[in-house]
């Protein structure tokens, strides 16, 4: 196996992900970890995330998690989930220039296939997770790693609904299943479940949307203020997007909300868009169903060119 390889040959790694972690992103860099803490005691392991919903805490290591990286060299660095270095979250992307080693665990399609020593990049996978599960010995997968690699498959795959589920991602399910993994908790506490303050945010935005192209884009969008009012953050609005998708007979869903002075943009498609193109008409990519970016514009003169580039595809 590639990562037992490479683990062979460290004492100190650090694991990164992306940019506001979604559950793909958690889970992944949680699975390594928690798979070199099952195996490689002597090695001194450390993930390095952004904040993530408190809910996917009851994955084992997420209470050790770092949120900033401080600056330390390592032998080996783990890149998860993570398409190009901008994206790297906790301030990471210096540490991937001074590590001894590194390498690169993905599935998006707009990953260059070159930012690691070693790149393992499957963008046919559902998720890191799923790609991550079958580079790792699975007689030495336990139960915690289970449990994080399930997250990740779960979430990247609007639990087993997006056209990204294949017999390959449920073949790797069957086989966390027979670990002991938690699945009926796992999908319903950190998939299905939103808090009080979610709840009343989602149904707002719901209240909100708007259709374009003669109901074939749902759109919307949350400003500044309107986030202060619900006291919510961005990690919480994180799964708005897959119950906006929800609208019967749209094709695109588009959900923009303010992050760190830019809106950020989460766009899905259901069968013919190919949202990574669009996405990377702002700066940002992803998959062909999935994708996102930034914007410095207006929230509405955002959408409307994103409807007008929906429309040039549809």
């Amino acid at each position: 196996m590639i990562i037992d390889e490479i683990l062979s040959k460290a004492k100190t790694v650090a694991i990164f992900g992306h940019v506001r972690p979604d559950g793909d992103c958690v889970g992944s860099t949680l699975g390594i970890y928690n798979y070199i803490r099952d195996n490689y005691p002597e090695i001194d392991a450390t993930v390095f995330v952004e904040k993530f919903p408190d809910s996917y805490k009851l994955i084992n290591g997420a209470e050790k998690v770092c949120h900033e990286y401080d600056g330390r060299e390592v032998d080996l660095a783990f890149l998860m989930d993570t398409p190009t270095f901008e994206r790297v979250g906790a301030n990471g992307a210096e540490c991937f220039k001074n590590a001894k080693f590194t390498c690169n665990i993905d599935h998006h399609i707009s990953n260059p296939l070159n930012l690691c020593n070693v790149n393992i990049v499957e963008p046919e996978a559902s998720s890191a997770s799923e790609v991550l599960f079958y580079q790792l010995d699975k007689e030495k997968v336990s139960k915690n790693t289970a449990n994080s690699l399930y997250l990740g498959i779960v979430h990247d795959t609007g639990a087993f609904k997006f056209s990204c589920t294949s017999k390959r991602t449920m073949n790797a399910v069957g086989d966390l299943i027979d670990k002991g993994v938690d699945f009926a908790r796992i999908i319903n506490d950190t998939y299905y479940t939103r808090t009080y303050k979610q709840t009343l945010a989602t149904g707002y935005v719901m209240q909100k949307c708007k259709l374009a192209l003669d109901g074939k884009v749902v759109h919307a969008f949350m400003t500044e203020a309107e986030m202060q009012q619900f006291n919510i953050t961005a990690p919480e609005l994180s799964n708005v997007i897959d119950t906006i998708r929800e609208v019967g007979g749209t094709e695109v869903t588009i959900f923009l909300y303010p992050v760190n002075g830019k809106y950020k943009i989460s766009m899905r498609s259901n069968y013919v868009v190919d949202v990574n193109a669009i996405a990377r008409e702002f700066g940002g990519g992803g998959h062909v169903r999935a994708a996102g970016g930034d914007t410095e514009l207006a929230p509405e003169a955002a959408i409307e060119k994103i409807v007008e580039l929906v429309n040039k595809q549809i």
